[in-house]
């Protein structure tokens, strides 16, 4: 009863919050529908093909966690079974690695699924972050009046210097 509680007001809150200006309601739709699936708000935004980018850096951070942990696991089992206190058990890295260096490996290999595991998240948070600064340019005009000048400047500290404008008529 708890759990249905909090979720809904997590949505009421949610829903609360995407009433703001009118400005940002394209943006934090955007970012919610990322939030919730990954990669939705690239669609939201009309940039699909920003999707399978996201998807693709969050997958290569999954196969890295993936296989940090089964590495883990596979060490971790090497060590229970060499201090058991039986003789006849034998581990897959046998007469490979000393006790000391299953040590080693088990910490590096934990570091480095750690790092997997932020990598992931912050995939995760980047194509989040993507999408709700996607989402204010989603009507952002680009149009053809658009003109830019160069013209020269000079400043005290530096003699040789441009000028870029760009204005909108």
């Amino acid at each position: 009863m708890a759990r249905r509680l909090l979720l809904i007001l997590t949505f009421a809150g949610l829903s609360l919050g995407l009433q703001g200006q009118a400005s940002d309601a394209p943006a934090k739709r955007a970012a919610l529908a990322s939030a919730i699936l990954p990669g939705a708000g690239q669609f939201i935004n009309h940039q699909a093909w920003k999707a399978p980018i996201a998807w693709g850096i969050m997958a290569g951070a999954g196969y890295l966690l993936y296989t940090n942990q089964t590495t883990l696991n596979r060490l971790s089992t090497a060590i229970d079974l060499r201090y058991d206190g039986d003789p006849t058990t034998v581990d897959e890295f046998d007469g490979r690695f000393t006790d000391s260096q299953l040590f080693t490996l088990k910490n590096e290999t934990r570091r480095s699924r750690d790092y997997a595991v932020l990598g992931v998240g912050g995939a995760y948070l980047f194509q989040v972050l993507d999408a709700y600064a996607s989402g204010f340019l989603v009507e952002f005009d680009v149009s053809p009046t658009l003109t830019g000048s160069l013209s020269p400047a000079v400043e005290p500290l530096a003699p040789l210097g441009a000028k870029l404008t760009f204005a909108w008529p």
